[in-house]
């Protein structure tokens, strides 16, 4: 039988994360590779207390279908983050994934095009692949995008929309300065191009203090993503969009045609956890040992590798960004990682061309000092025997 799939199914990337996540699974591989958040602080007896209430205390009309929309406790929970902001202007997801393939549905045309930081987080760009658009990148450093190129973009191309994540970026760590948020508010104005601001990790912060979001910048072409997976657990998959009301009437619509709703139950679970200000002081909890295991990977690197690696150290999120100075490929070297029992996820991916980079991405938060500190050493073993060959 000749099967014909849909054009869309010959831009679908297997996501190489995936593809290391099976490779470590039940091994003795030590990972970096995943951006997975510690396991054991996973708030178990909290969640159990919350559903047990729930259980106790909620008829069971709370099995039955609901608004594609999400609980309005929990909508207006989360709106309580923002500035002016109402529950009218949340809809909760199935992970902030589904809120950014329903932008991808509302706004993106075949060929149309879309604007992405250099590098970019993989599972994005390997969405945005589906809808077969005109990806264009612009140039991330430690401090944010270069506005100039950006502006040239704007001007030249007249983008959909721009997909940033300007606070503990993934792959990069890196944070955008105000400078850089202000005037790339400016641009988006003036061009009238929607920015789509992707948040999983502010709250995720080991030093200084937060900078203004683009939610308060430029809240009428602001699309925010949201998400409970790194401060709570990623299971319950509860993520949100926060945007005008307009924006909201037109991803509710779609939603319903995707899956009708979002599971309710976990929904009133963390909208409890929220009204008991309870996830607050568990952020408090896993920011202070995440930052821990960051200094330990920060130093682990210093002392194995010196001067021939260059990185910042992240003020917040899960992750390192490296480049080796030496003309290596990433990819390459990996193959070299894993006989040494430690993994990364080179560069590569997170660029649109799959350019070959002497870049890597490092996760601290789903390992041990202890793992940390050997597969930082497995890594440099790995390394000379890169340079050997």
């Amino acid at each position: 039988m000749n099967i014909q799939f849909a054009d869309r199914i010959k831009n679908a990337p297997r996501s190489f994360t995936r593809k290391i996540l099976d490779l470590t699974k039940n091994s003795s591989v030590i990972s970096f590779a995943g951006g997975l958040p510690d396991v054991s602080l996973f708030p178990h007896v909290m969640i159990t207390e919350e559903m047990q209430n729930i259980l106790k205390n909620t008829s069971r009309s709370i099995y039955q279908y609901s608004p594609a929309s999400g609980v309005e406790e929990l909508r207006e929970e989360i709106a309580k983050n923002y500035k002016n902001t109402t529950a009218d202007e949340i809809l909760l997801t199935n992970g902030s994934q589904q809120g950014l393939d329903l932008i991808c549905k509302a706004f993106i045309n075949e060929g149309d095009t879309i604007v992405v930081e250099s590098p970019s987080y993989l599972a994005a760009l390997n969405l945005f692949a589906l809808y077969n658009p005109k990806i264009l990148e612009v140039s991330l450093s430690a401090t944010g995008v270069d506005t100039e190129e950006l502006e040239e973009i704007f001007k030249s191309q007249k983008p959909k929309f721009f997909y940033m994540i300007p606070t503990f970026q993934n792959p990069t760590g890196w944070s955008w300065d105000i400078k850089t948020r202000q005037k790339v508010a400016d641009l988006a104005k003036k061009y009238e191009i929607i920015l789509i601001q992707d948040s999983p990790y502010d709250a995720l912060r080991y030093d200084g203090t937060p900078c203004i979001g683009f939610d308060e910048l430029l809240p009428e072409q602001t699309i925010n993503l949201g998400t409970f997976s790194k401060t709570l657990v990623p299971d319950f998959r509860i993520g949100w969009i926060k945007a005008k009301t307009e924006f909201i009437t037109v991803f509710r619509s779609l939603k319903e045609s995707t899956d009708l709703q979002s599971s309710k139950f976990v929904q009133y679970v963390v909208a409890n956890i929220l009204k008991g200000d309870k996830l607050t002081s568990h952020v408090d909890n896993i920011t202070k040992v995440y930052k821990n295991k960051r200094d330990a990977m920060a130093k682990a690197l210093q002392e194995n590798f010196g001067d021939t690696l260059e990185f910042e150290i992240p003020k917040g999120g899960m992750f390192f960004w490296v480049k080796f100075k030496d003309d290596i490929d990433t990819m390459k070297l990996f193959d070299f990682a894993i006989k040494e029992d430690v993994a990364y996820v080179p560069g590569t991916v997170f660029f649109k061309d799959h350019r070959i980079s002497s870049q890597a991405r490092l996760n601290f938060t789903n390992a041990t000092v202890e793992e940390i500190q050997k597969g930082i050493k497995n890594l440099y073993v790995a390394y000379k025997k890169y340079l050997q060959s």
